[in-house]
């Protein structure tokens, strides 16, 4: 999880002072930090000086072309994606030119729905790329609350041999198989194995494996050729193509088609494909970190994954404990995320008492790591004081007034779970009854429609009748970004 992350930036670099007013309109504040410049050499001097999580760069300026500006960016920092607008003129231009490196492009004119996820997406790349993935034991937890980051915790014997292993492989160009359930934090491994490697100053792209639709994911991954299926109206270039010399990371692999699996194994064994409706071969010099959370010993004996694309992937493998696998872990990792989100959210935090932290520890934390930051984040903005005690914790982890422990069997209903919630507002004297029930159904409310809808912010916003700045700034109010 990102902890005490600035607001992402965006630099916008147009000559036309439309577009950045329209950008700035579209990205406001304090969600979003946007520089503009309407010349590319004024757009070097703020990359160099804010180091921008992305940038929106047109192809056509007067003073410098934008294709002789990206080599400049990739020049300063190659991890940072650059986005290209172009006209219609222009647009093969621009696909070209994303062989070289860019990271997409959009055609003008263009509406906010259309590039705002281009936008988000280029910012989680380069968040992924840049943001420390920290390795932390109990020794150093105290003094690193303040420090952004992503973090790997933990002093038991597994969690041990996971940084072992880090060391082990970081350093070698080989292929790398991160195994474990889902919330361990196997994406944090894949960005640390990335950030110690030989090709830390390199591209680093993500896909995840299970989110994309089998032809959309050939497309992603390898590119296509204009007119190869319906819908094809220019060429793609696909991430294998735009990823070469860096890092790929190959989220929930186990859960790609049979199809898709054969595709990749040609890929890992000969180091070349072909863009869809192609025949011309591309070499591609990629380093493969995938990752799952499906038992692959299973996936093989009932052939739904093949033994030899395993075999391919797992050069070197490393497997993530279950967080209710690590014993004296659960303490220690407890009051480092009370202490870090305090921090960010501007709570007093002092200590946890005793019961609420013999409920911490027994529970079985089915979502692991990225659970236990969850609760930690919801308990901490129910908290009326600095001592943590029971009746802060998520409904589920607290006992009704009934005595009855909430673990999921105990609950009734939605509405039972309401009515507690309210009994223990009461209770306590808050005067923001309201507010806070509220920000309780929209936790929830928002987590389903984002899952549903795969983390999509555009489809989540239609499907909540409400607007994308809205969506995103509720989110960040309820502490609900991982």
């Amino acid at each position: 999880m990102q902890l005490n992350a600035p607001a992402p930036s965006l630099l916008v670099v147009d000559d036309d002072p439309l577009i950045l007013q329209v950008m700035k309109l579209c990205l406001p504040e304090p969600d979003y930090r946007v520089y503009t410049a309407e010349n590319a050499a004024d757009g070097q001097s703020l990359f160099a000086k804010h180091a921008p999580d992305a940038v929106l760069l047109d192809i056509q300026m007067a003073r410098q072309s934008g294709l002789a500006a990206l080599q400049e960016f990739r020049e300063l920092d190659p991890r940072v994606p650059v986005i290209l607008m172009t006209g219609h003129g222009t647009a093969e231009i621009a696909i070209s030119a994303m062989s070289g490196g860019a990271f997409e492009y959009i055609t003008k004119p263009f509406e906010p729905d259309d590039i705002l996820p281009l936008i988000d997406s280029a910012i989680e790349t380069s968040r992924m790329a840049r943001l420390p993935a920290v390795l932390l034991s109990d020794n150093r937890v105290t003094n690193n609350t303040d420090a952004a980051g992503d973090r790997v915790l933990g002093q038991c014997p597994a969690v041990v041999e996971v940084f072992r292993s880090i060391g082990r492989v970081a350093s070698q160009d080989v292929a790398v198989l991160v195994l474990g359930e889902t919330g361990t934090g196997k994406e944090v491994v894949a960005r640390a194995i990335y950030q110690h490697s030989k090709r830390h100053d390199q591209v680093f792209h993500a896909i995840n494996c299970a989110a994309i639709p089998e032809n959309l994911l050939e497309s992603e991954l390898f590119g296509h050729e204009k007119g190869s299926f319906t819908g094809a109206d220019q060429r793609r270039i696909g991430k294998f193509e735009t990823c070469n010399g860096g890092t790929l990371f190959l989220d929930e692999i186990g859960d790609m088609t049979p199809l898709m699996q054969s595709k990749m194994l040609r890929v890992l064994q000969e180091k070349e494909f072909e863009r869809v409706g192609s025949s011309r071969s591309i070499k591609t010099d990629v380093r493969i970190i995938a990752a799952t959370n499906r038992d692959l010993d299973a996936a093989m004996a009932d052939g739904s994954f093949r033994s030899d694309l395993f075999y391919r992937l797992n050069e070197y493998t490393i497997r993530l404990p279950a967080l209710r696998d690590r014993g004296d872990d659960v303490p220690m990792m407890t009051d480092y995320f009370f202490r870090t989100f305090a921090n960010q959210l501007g709570k007093d935090f002092r200590s946890i008492a005793p019961e609420t932290m013999r409920r911490l520890t027994s529970h079985t934390w089915p979502g692991n790591v990225r659970e236990l930051q969850g609760v930690v984040k919801q308990t901490l903005l129910k908290a009326s004081g600095p001592l943590i005690v029971p009746a802060f914790l998520p409904i589920g982890l607290g006992e009704s007034k009934s005595g009855v422990d909430l673990d999921g069997q105990g609950r009734q209903s939605w509405t039972d779970d309401l009515s507690l919630e309210l009994a223990r507002l009461l209770e306590s004297g808050s005067h923001c009854i309201s507010d806070e029930m509220h920000n309780q159904v929209d936790r929830v409310l928002l987590q389903g429609v984002l899952k549903a809808t795969g983390n999509n912010i555009s489809e989540a916003a239609a499907r909540l009748g409400i607007s994308r700045p809205t969506l995103r700034n509720r989110i960040r109010y309820l502490g609900l970004q991982s």
